[in-house]
């Protein structure tokens, strides 16, 4: 037996335990050239499955579009490229944030690792990106990264962690925090000690997939063990924190060389906020190039500022270097020859420890007396200036436009998720008299080349 028939047996006994039967099984019991005939019908049969066959050629192959992930789960996550491994562009590391060596890769113990400590919040953490590590042959090609913008975008959330560890009323925040996986990851590992980190990445790599998220699963990989020892000690009234990969609606140009694996952000209701106490929304993003929000997030922010959930956006970069010189004692070694100075970089809002203060009056947090930072190489803490600043926050209000995103929910009781476009994060794929998936097609135009047969609509 295969690859990818070891990776379906222990997917239907891992985390997901759906005990779904293979795809191709399911073709093979249907599929027939009796059903096939009759056209319509027969359409309309697939279609109550959640799948559209878009042509019958003169080899009897069937071309039909199904949705990616379910499509993953089925017939492996590598469907119709298993001659093909994951590309990562940099960053491979052998040790991860703690300088500990991965020798194996148990989604479970990472799914333990990565949801929340409290029970209220688990129901917005999507485990779906883990839970892949449960096809072996995936497991065996992912490895912890470490990308120069993953260590820029920790070193300048360290800044926005010393605001929010000084301020009474954190824990009334959400914190969406929607950069490229990997960054996000990067994010709230430097926020896991002060903060309720829940990822929501909510699909499968692949290697052709147009949303590459085994680089977001490399880094999940790579910060683990450092959350892990962080949340034991998480406060009670932590903020909560969600991470979104900017990159889930990379465009998809309809070509042969990708596999559709965008997907959805899902997000708590503005009701789901208010009740666990949430009074302030802050849409962190990487810097000034971002002006408003992704549009599968518009109707969930315009309806949250509706319902007195104050939602602004919040600019990484906004935390800028600020290089502080430290004396350094040579001490009594033999050939010292007296002190050295060394230079110390912090972050800071703003970019000086005197413009750190004016974020609470920005993001209306209620405000410390004064507020520590390090300087000299030790804590200072610094009284309110008496100047005000010399630049504002982003000009940000959710407001309605036009998408192409519905904004039917999926589930009347939990209102997480919408409803997705037609052929968004679906893969034609071609399969068989016998039922067996010979292919994929990324791109939804043309019938690999076949000629014959005749369309149907489903």
């Amino acid at each position: 037996m295969g690859k990818r028939t070891k990776d379906k047996k222990n997917q239907e006994s891992g985390p997901e335990a759906t005990q779904v039967a293979p795809m191709a099984g399911w073709f093979n019991k249907q599929l027939t050239r009796r059903t096939v005939g009759k056209g319509l019908a027969w359409t309309a049969v697939l279609g109550a499955a959640g799948v559209s066959i878009y042509k019958v050629s003169s080899d009897d192959d069937s071309e039909i579009s199904a949705d990616s992930l379910e499509l993953q789960k089925k017939e492996g996550w590598n469907v119709g490229s298993t001659d093909k491994l994951l590309v990562f562009n940099e960053g491979l590391s052998a040790i991860d944030s703690v300088q500990k060596t991965w020798s194996g890769l148990d989604p479970n113990y990472l799914i333990s690792i990565y949801q929340p400590r409290s029970s209220a919040l688990q129901p917005f953490f999507v485990p779906t990106l883990i839970q892949s590590l449960a096809q072996p042959s995936l497991n065996a090609q992912i490895r912890p990264i470490n990308t120069a913008l993953m260590n820029d975008c920790y070193q300048r959330t360290e800044g926005l962690r010393n605001l929010l560890s000084q301020t009474a009323d954190a824990g009334q925040s959400l914190i969406v925090c929607d950069l490229p996986g990997p960054a996000s990851v990067a994010v709230g590992a430097a926020m896991s000690d002060i903060a309720q980190v829940i990822p929501a990445f909510d699909n499968w790599p692949h290697p052709l997939g147009v949303v590459r998220s085994h680089e977001t699963l490399g880094a999940m990989v790579y910060y683990a063990h450092e959350i892990e020892q962080k949340k034991s000690g998480l406060p009670d009234n932590a903020p909560m924190m969600i991470l979104l990969d900017s990159n889930r609606l990379t465009p998809y140009t309809n070509q042969d060389n990708q596999f559709d694996n965008r997907y959805l952000a899902k997000l708590p209701t503005a009701d789901q906020l208010k009740q666990r106490g949430i009074k302030q929304v802050l849409y962190l993003v990487k810097d000034q190039l971002q002006t408003e929000e992704l549009d599968d997030l518009n109707e969930e922010f315009v309806d949250w500022q509706k319902n007195g959930l104050a939602t602004r956006m919040l600019r990484l970069s906004d935390f800028k270097p600020f290089d502080e010189p430290v004396i350094a004692s040579k001490g009594s070694s033999a050939g010292a020859t007296g002190d050295s100075t060394q230079v110390h970089r912090h972050y800071y809002y703003g970019g000086s420890p005197y413009s750190h203060w004016w974020f609470y009056s920005h993001y209306y947090y209620s405000t410390p007396r004064q507020v520590v930072v390090v300087q000299g190489g030790r804590s200072v803490p610094l009284p309110r200036p008496s100047t005000a600043p010399s630049f504002s926050p982003p000009s940000y209000r959710p407001v309605t436009r036009p998408t192409i995103f519905s904004a039917a929910r999926v589930g009347s009781s939990s209102g997480i998720g919408k409803t997705r476009p037609s052929g968004f994060g679906r893969t034609s794929v071609r399969v068989a008299q016998n039922g067996r998936v010979t292919g994929t097609r990324p791109g939804r135009s043309g019938s690999y080349g076949r000629s014959g047969g005749s369309w149907f609509s489903g």
